[in-house]
């Protein structure tokens, strides 16, 4: 992967990490100053960032896996294994640990390390969480990953066409099964019902479509060749769809009913073709955001948690705590993730480069 001609998506990454956690920390701004609900008129859109994160990695799913001899099925399940579940593990560790507030439950603590949602009778896509609330979204990125290396399995060429298809038909047999009728919305409210097989109603939500318009994303990028890329037409196109985008995401409009992900994939997609032949400076804090984007989102709730529990007695959280409060779990959550990326993440994404190569090379030999 060109990482320089893919700074567009670390910045993306940047931001929308950013505008999950201001989302889920904006409750410490309202009731505190005269505009009493400023925390959810600021960063009530924050939680658009999900749509943006499964567009993007639909998009880089398919984009990195070209090369055909380093991506096999087991290749790219390795790949993503090191990549998600060590640091994954630890920060569940963490709080299972430390959140003396909370038992957890053996089924709750099962459930959570092998990305299956605690309730699978509370309102979707959330499906009662997880024990580290914001893995929810990693339940859908484990099955895309499965998904796409089945695809891979079948055909490295169509893999893209297969994965698509698999996901259309898996989401639609899940949604006549669980639900008996087809629909868009993400926001599901389904009957009680106690069977086991309940577990996996998560396979019913559209969510998961959103995966699509990444992949869809990355193969026209790779078709768009440099004379179209250049056109004054094409280009003027391209801003014209980020910047409306930008604006219907703002606006909230219909953004719940399912829109918020082609806001999204129009958002994504316009910005990676338009900066695919054109050198634009993101700036160092937005790409190191972006690289460090997967630490942010898995820390940031547990910083949250255990500081209302360890930090209460400083007084910060006093009337609501403020933008000082704001602040603060802002900073923690960047030092814990530091920490994470450096020590546990990027360590372990480079021993699953390593155990990949040991296997291409294994393979030529």
């Amino acid at each position: 992967m060109n990482n320089k001609k893919l700074d567009a998506i670390q910045f993306l990454r940047g931001i929308s990490v950013l505008l999950v956690i201001a989302f889920h920390f904006r409750q410490y701004l309202n009731n505190v100053y005269l505009q009493v609900d400023i925390g959810d008129r600021l960063f009530g859109l924050g939680e658009v960032g999900v749509d943006i994160f499964f567009v993007i990695s639909g998009f880089v799913i398919v984009y990195s896996s070209i090369n055909k001899k380093n991506n096999t099925t087991l290749e790219f399940s390795l790949k993503r294994f090191f990549k998600l579940y060590p640091v994954y593990c630890f920060v569940l560790l963490l709080l299972i640990i430390f959140n003396i507030n909370q038992n957890y439950t053996a089924s709750q603590i099962i459930k959570s390390f092998i990305y299956i949602p605690n309730d699978y009778n509370f309102i979707g896509p959330w499906y009662g969480y997880s024990i580290n609330i914001p893995a929810w979204t990693l339940t859908y990125e484990v099955i895309f990953y499965a998904i796409f290396a089945a695809a891979i399995f079948m055909s490295h060429k169509r893999r893209t066409t297969i994965c698509i298809f698999m996901i259309i038909i898996i989401v639609c047999t899940a949604q006549m099964y669980f639900r008996g009728f087809l629909q868009l919305d993400p926001i599901t409210r389904d009957i009680d019902n106690n069977n086991i097989v309940r577990n996996l109603t998560f396979l019913s939500n559209p969510i998961l479509y959103e995966f699509i318009y990444g992949m869809i994303i990355a193969e026209f990028y790779v078709r768009v060749n440099e004379r179209i890329s250049n056109n004054i037409i094409f280009n003027i196109a391209m801003v014209s769809i980020f910047w409306v985008s930008v604006v219907l995401i703002i606006s909230g409009y219909n953004r719940g009913s399912g829109l918020g992900g082609l806001y999204s994939f129009a958002l994504v997609g316009s910005l990676i073709l338009l900066c695919k032949n054109k050198e634009i400076n993101f700036g160092k804090f937005w790409l190191m955001m972006g690289e460090m984007s997967y630490s942010l989102y898995i820390n940031h709730m547990v910083v949250k948690k255990l500081s209302g529990i360890y930090l209460r007695d400083l007084g910060i959280y006093n009337n609501n705590g403020g933008v000082t409060l704001f602040i603060i779990l802002f900073i923690l959550t960047f030092v814990m993730s530091y920490s994470t990326y450096n020590l546990i993440e990027k360590p372990s994404v480079n021993f699953g480069r390593r155990v990949v190569n040991m296997l291409i090379q294994k393979n030529r030999s």
